[in-house]
């Protein structure tokens, strides 16, 4: 039987493979041994299996452990990033589709045809937040992670959305654990990439923040640094934790702190998803590291700032973060989906956006909030000549846009509200003397009181990125006949988004005085309104045609702005003035759903989370 002894790598080179193999190597008095990559069981504890051989080889098996502490990385997802399933039966209620390989091409296509059909009611049905719960029955591809399908999905993979997050999620299970081979620093950390496709141009060691769009001081982390000895110092499990985006933020934040459990009510099986709380535990840790995309970074900042969970976590990434909200929640609500793949997703037309989001108060804290664009005017209605003649809000988005029912409101036609009956049902159910209009109502002004919350208000250990538009070449050779290099960048016309929700028409010349043109707007009387952003009105007796302002091929102004196809720059830009955050980086080149498979936050990434794990110190617990 053969001899089994324990090892370690002294130079934090980590073999952590899952799924263990035998190596023989060969000793300095010319005996080998076999070498056992170990793994780390559900407790924390390493452990290696080992094949019992015949008598005779006498070989030493060596465990190869890697004995440095755990410091969870957890990734948050964004809105519709999550899977959800009905707690009542068991059925989908969203697995977006994965168009991200061939076999799944033709379902993904069919499934965004067939959603394309759906009606209101079958919308309002399907999105009730009250019977959503997170499911953590989804595909799973643990890429080069090094992990097993098996021990992936336990960590949460299987809740978020494959394409969008799961090659980002083996990337960081893969590079965060690896900083160091054979003694010597390893892939991006030490090497760039000379295409800038699937790495930054330039490694992440010795190259200045500021390069990657990092802003104000910030120095390079160099292989002999204090931060690049700390990050190395530890190892770092990728964890994944899907939530309910159809409920409040905040609910998401308490139940991302303390997980929840999915029972399917069909086999009785209960299926964990771990809170972060539980995550820490289970790696003999009292903190994790948080990265977040999108919606996910206002989740995070409930849960840390207002569900006590600051003492929880040591950092917070935040990729494309909707800071301040976006105008293109509002916007969705007068017209529905701007294209093909978003009126599949989220409705055709204003009347089936409507029967979702009104519903939904996490969607809902979409919209933009007090502090957006540094509270200007951003719901505009211009005339021919581009003169503005109605800019809202003007004191309070919740009283003049959001819960107003005149015609340049939110919601001019309640009808729209609850097609399916579910919110009337329950108001009855609870002897409710709200109508379905007030119940909405209600719900916006809890909304803008959580806006209020957020103003400012981060982790004190914060890290952010963002996109503004495209990537300029910034490398020159001095060779007119070469060009610059640069980072794979989608075009400046791809990126762009709404700055600003604009109205444009044929209107009366104006009276000469604002508030005079104002108050005749605003009693203006609607006289037709087309569900897709065209609405008719009568105007000091005449009949006047309004068209929302669609995206151009170029910046236009404040109303069409650079961003990331989604969040726009004015939204995004805020955390550089928020409380505890650290270091914002100013990007661009990708849009906003697949930020995070990008060279450029990538670097963002690794460089934020050696920053972090060097404030960790060597007190870990």
């Amino acid at each position: 039987m053969s001899r089994l002894m324990s090892s370690y790598t002294p130079d934090n080179t980590p073999h952590t493979q899952d799924e263990p193999h035998a190596t023989a190597v060969e000793t300095e008095n010319g005996s080998d041994k076999v070498q056992l990559s170990s793994r780390f069981d559900t407790d924390g504890t390493p452990i290696a299996h080992a094949t019992l051989t015949h008598d005779s080889d006498q070989r030493c098996k060596e465990i190869l452990v890697d004995n440095r502490h755990a410091i969870p990385v957890i990734f948050l997802p964004g809105v519709m990033g999550s899977l959800l399933a009905n707690r009542d039966t068991g059925e989908a209620v969203w697995h977006p589709p994965n168009i991200d390989r061939i076999t799944s091409i033709i379902p993904g296509v069919l499934s965004v045809i067939a959603d394309w059909f759906a009606s209101a009611v079958k919308r309002a049905t399907r999105f009730d937040p009250i019977p959503a719960v997170v499911d953590p029955r989804g595909p799973v591809d643990a890429g080069d992670s090094g992990l097993s399908e098996e021990e992936a999905r336990r960590r949460g993979w299987s809740t978020v959305h494959r394409w969008s997050y799961q090659p980002a999620l083996a990337w960081l299970e893969y590079t965060l654990n690896h900083p160091m081979l054979n003694g010597e620093p390893h892939g991006e950390w030490a090497h760039g990439d000379n295409k800038g496709k699937e790495a930054a141009l330039k490694a992440v060691l010795g190259t200045a923040p500021s390069g990657y769009g990092g802003q104000g001081p910030g120095e390079p982390i160099t292989e002999d640094s204090e931060v690049f000895k700390a990050l190395a110092r530890y190892r770092y499990p990728v964890y994944a934790i899907g939530y309910n985006f159809l409920q409040s933020n905040e609910v998401s934040g308490q139940q991302v702190l303390d997980g929840v459990d999915f029972r399917h009510p069909k086999t009785r099986k209960t299926m964990r998803i771990m809170g972060i709380r539980e995550i820490c535990r289970e790696n003999d840790t009292s903190k994790a590291i948080l990265i977040t995309h999108s919606m996910g970074g206002l989740v995070a900042r409930m849960a840390s700032q207002f569900c006590g969970g600051a003492c929880d976590i040591h950092g917070v990434i935040h990729g494309a973060q909707p800071a301040t909200g976006a105008p293109l929640f509002a916007r969705r609500f007068r017209t529905g989906g701007e294209d093909f793949i978003a009126g599949s997703l989220v409705g055709r037309n204003d009347a089936e956006f409507v029967a979702i989001a009104s519903n939904a108060e996490g969607p809902m804290e979409l919209a933009p909030m007090p502090d957006y664009y540094d509270g200007k005017s951003w719901w505009i209605v211009k005339d021919n000549d581009g003169n503005e003649r109605l800019c809202l809000p003007q004191e309070s988005a919740l009283d003049e846009i959001y819960t107003k029912d005149a015609w340049y409101g939110l919601l001019p036609d309640s009808s729209l509200l609850d097609p399916a009956g579910i919110v009337k049902k329950r108001l009855e159910e609870q002897q409710s003397p709200l109508s379905v209009h007030e119940y909405f109502k209600q719900r916006m002004d809890l909304v803008v009181k959580r806006h209020r919350m957020l103003l400012n208000n981060y982790h004190p250990n914060t890290y952010a990125l963002y996109g503004d538009g495209a990537l300029e070449a910034s490398e020159s050779s001095g060779d007119a006949q070469i060009q610059p290099r640069q980072e794979v960048s989608l075009p400046e016309r791809d990126l762009l988004t709404w700055g600003r929700v604009v109205w444009q028409g044929d209107l009366p010349a104006s009276l000469g005085d604002k508030k005079a043109d104002e108050a005749e707007l605003k009693a203006a009387q609607l006289i037709h309104d087309d569900h897709h952003g065209t609405l008719t009105l009568r105007v000091r007796g005449q009949t006047v045609k309004l068209r929302v302002k669609k995206i151009g091929k170029e910046p236009d102004g404040e109303d069409i702005i650079g961003g990331d196809n989604t969040v726009p720059t004015w939204s995004a830009e805020a955390q550089s003035r928020g409380n505890g955050v650290q270091m914002v980086f100013v990007q661009g080149g990708y849009k906003h759903q697949f930020c995070f498979d990008h060279p450029w936050t990538r670097w963002a990434t690794l460089y934020s989370m050696a920053q972090i794990a060097h404030s960790i110190g060597k007190k870990t617990t």
